[in-house]
């Protein structure tokens, strides 16, 4: 069966070695022929996990196939195969190889298309291009990706890639400007676009800004997190001071603490009655636009919905039903439905909230988080034992640092901050928990 190749390349991921990146060129090279829809789809898999590889085996030769497959000395096979998400794919892939072979930068850069340019069969997304020219220290790219930064008919993702590229490459600072300004867009995927880049680019200024944004928490988290390391390492060859650490740590607290009040959720607002009503609220908690599920958060849990007992009541049993009702877990409106029951402290919702938080896997880490915060402020002291047993286990650093708040919200009263400041391997959770600050200012 032709589709058991491309389940072999999605799974050799997990097991990279000689062996299996010989196994994948194989794939890359469709020996044997004929070549069918399947093996292109297996092929492109092939090339995608030996981009993740990152030239740890058969470097050489995996450039060497990464190569043929976009010319100009493609074999005739190569050239049948040619299609733009393949090229997509390659290109990403030699981006992961890293390195300056001035062969890789030439090959990656006749992909770069600007408003002079004549337009061509295969095009290949230009973020993408754009990024593997940052990854892969192309100077020489810098004039052409300064027009693109320009280019009014270049969609703004692209743009913001290449100002984040120009700021790396030609250690302009200035470039970044465009970047900064892209992180307020409205637009959910050009904020998106702006954040990666903003990290891509290490740009540690842009790591407060970024973490006041209405993108979903996973992605700021990331973001931040690569952001104040990278910041960190600058002031370690400096000299660091309590006040440096005393920042982050108050950042840090606000972004896993995720107040909705406190986000800047550009120029959205409910100003009518007919926007601020339940129903309404409720059902925004599951758009896929963060932006407008931190505001129904914010509104379902201040105002009239919360203006006595027997108000509040009602909002959070809608909240609840909302969820309850729901014939699958939705990934995306879960975490928010889980944050305005804690906002709400609504108790009923105490049982539900505490199975989520010992039973959602690890890839649910953000929902996960979203339940023991909530519990934290519903003050439901069964879920400290799950708090301890959480932190000392999890390698997420989001998951344990809520752990940490939410048990000292509760009055810590099994020593996690303790046990954390004495033996946790990461520094800024060690850091934390050995902190003078408390988390007062949280609530």
């Amino acid at each position: 069966d032709n589709s058991e190749r491309y389940i072999a390349a999605e799974r050799l991921k997990f097991f990279p070695s000689e062996n299996s990146t010989r196994a994948l060129l194989k794939c890359v090279a469709c020996e044997p022929y004929p070549v069918s829809l399947e093996d292109r789809v297996a092929r492109r898999k092939a090339i995608e996990t030996l981009g993740r590889f990152k030239g740890a085996f058969l470097r050489d030769e995996v450039r060497s196939a990464l190569l043929k497959c976009i010319g100009p000395g493609a074999t005739d096979l190569a050239s049948e195969l040619r299609d733009s998400y393949t090229l997509e794919v390659v290109v990403w892939a030699l981006g992961e190889l890293g390195g300056e072979d001035s062969d890789v930068i030439c090959a990656v850069s006749a992909l770069l298309r600007t408003s002079s340019t004549k337009p061509s069969a295969l095009e290949v997304n230009q973020r993408v291009v754009v990024q593997a020219l940052l990854r892969l220290r192309a100077a020489d790219a810098v004039p052409r990706l300064r027009q693109l930064m320009a280019d009014e008919s270049a969609d703004a993702p692209t743009r913001s890639a290449a100002a984040a590229a120009v700021s790396v490459l030609a250690g302009d600072s200035n470039a970044m400007r465009d970047v900064m300004h892209l992180l307020s867009a409205e637009d959910l995927n050009t904020r998106r676009a702006a954040i990666e880049d903003a990290t891509l680019a290490k740009c540690s200024e842009l790591a407060p800004r970024i973490a006041e944004l209405p993108n979903a928490l996973v992605l700021r988290s990331r973001s931040v997190r690569i952001l104040l390391d990278s910041a960190g390492q600058s002031i370690a060859e400096k000299e660091r001071s309590d006040n440096d650490d005393d920042a982050k740590f108050l950042l840090v607290d606000r972004l896993i603490w995720d107040d909705p009040n406190k986000l800047d959720l550009l120029g959205l607002r409910n100003e009518t009655k007919k926007s601020k009503a339940l129903d309404r609220n409720v059902q925004r908690l599951y758009k896929n636009d963060a932006r407008f599920a931190y505001l129904a958060q914010a509104t379902l849990s201040s105002g009239e919905h919360v203006s006595n007992d027997e108000k509040r009541a009602v909002t959070g049993e809608a909240v609840l039903a909302s969820f309850k009702k729901q014939p699958y877990f939705d990934y995306f409106a879960a975490y928010h439905v889980f944050k305005t029951l804690g906002w709400l402290r609504y108790a009923p919702a105490a049982e539900l909230l505490l199975d989520q938080f010992n039973t959602l896997p690890p890839r649910f880490f953000n929902h996960k988080l979203g339940a023991g915060l909530a519990l934290a402020l519903i003050g439901h002291e069964d879920v400290l034992p799950a708090y301890k047993r959480v932190a000392l286990s999890t390698r997420i650093w989001e998951l344990k640092y809520a752990c940490l708040i939410g048990s000292c919200i509760l009055g810590d009263p099994l020593g996690l901050r303790e046990q954390l400041a004495a033996t946790d391997s990461d520094p800024l959770i060690r850091g934390r928990a050995q902190s003078h600050l408390n988390f007062e200012h949280l609530l």
